[in-house]
């Protein structure tokens, strides 16, 4: 399941024309996607994914990088962005914003 889902994001991250490179749990390697892209992604596509017949919480984590070369770089004069998203009885994701200096909660409701 981990395999499909990092596909699938690797290919909203190529869709989306922004994203220079990414690299993930399953493809702990850059993986080029857009030479005119201006960001570095980085994800764990399902993290817990080895516990999910449990019934706890998975998720997925992302960090969005300024692009430069991502060997030996200061993490934090780079950072543009972060989510983790859970799934599992509420379903949510936590987003930081370095522009707004600012981290919102978004849960997902069933009406």
């Amino acid at each position: 399941m981990d395999v499909q889902i990092d596909s699938i994001i690797y290919d909203c991250l190529r869709n989306s024309g922004v994203v220079y490179s990414a690299a993930s749990e399953e493809r702990p390697y850059e993986t080029v996607l857009n030479e005119n892209g201006k960001y570095i992604v980085t994800h764990d596509p399902l993290d817990g994914s080895s516990i999910i017949d449990s019934n706890h919480a998975i998720g997925t984590i992302v960090g969005i990088w300024k692009k430069t070369d991502i060997i030996g770089m200061n993490p934090r004069e780079h950072m543009v962005g972060a989510c983790l998203s859970c799934y599992g009885s509420r379903t949510n994701i936590v987003v930081f914003n370095d522009v707004s200096k600012t981290v919102d909660e978004v849960t997902l409701v069933r009406e």
